[in-house]
């Protein structure tokens, strides 16, 4: 991004905020009760929408675990 140091200290603020982010993110959308059905499911797309949520997380799961992996390797591999 433009502006920003590529100093490794302020990278990594920048990165636990952002994670912080994503977790609090991730807690509200647990803590809030799941929608009451009033009427029958009619659709599959209906029926589909709470597995299509859990794919949701479970692809930005693999994307972060994805990038820390990445993030661990370049720390552990540090010349000198």
């Amino acid at each position: 991004m433009a502006g920003e140091s590529d100093e490794p200290d302020e990278a990594a603020a920048r990165l636990e905020t952002a994670l912080e982010r994503i977790a609090v993110a991730a807690e509200r959308r647990l803590s809030e009760p799941a929608p009451v059905a009033t009427q029958p499911v009619e659709s599959p797309a209906d029926a589909s929408a709470g597995v299509i949520e859990s794919q949701t997380t479970m692809e930005i799961a693999a994307r972060l675990d994805g990038l820390i992996e990445r993030l661990r390797g370049a720390l552990a591999v540090r010349p000198g």
